[in-house]
């Protein structure tokens, strides 16, 4: 693989991390505000069964809020590792190797194929 190619596709990794990035923080936050308004209704409520489901499902957002940028790269790895350009640079990235500037990340890539090819 070229190194136009790996750059193109570093570039297309963090742009589609960056919007599943977006789009799941934000959806975990709507989520949490609209439980956290019908919280209090639940409680007064009589049915105790939809409270149990907020709770769970509340602590379930959070976790995901915490590890937001590994969720998003295993999202990340789902919609692009059938891609064959995305996918060899995909098989040797990890979640905290998009932190890097894509010229950096991809001088390491070059440098681990040089490795790999010459072991």
């Amino acid at each position: 693989m070229s190194e136009q190619n790996t750059l193109n596709a570093i570039q297309q990794i963090k742009k589609t991390l960056e919007n599943f990035m977006v789009s799941v923080g934000i959806l975990s936050g709507v989520i949490l505000l609209i439980y956290f308004f019908t919280y209090g209704a639940l409680v007064d409520a009589v049915g105790s069964s939809l409270i149990w489901f907020e709770v769970v499902t509340s602590i379930m957002v959070l976790f995901v809020l915490l590890f937001l940028r590994r969720v998003c790269f295993f999202l990340t790895r789902l919609k692009l590792g059938r891609r064959p350009d995305c996918s060899a640079v995909l098989k040797k990235l990890e979640f905290v190797d998009l932190a890097m500037d894509e010229n950096a990340l991809s001088d390491k890539l070059a440098r681990s194929n040089a490795n790999d090819s010459v072991s």
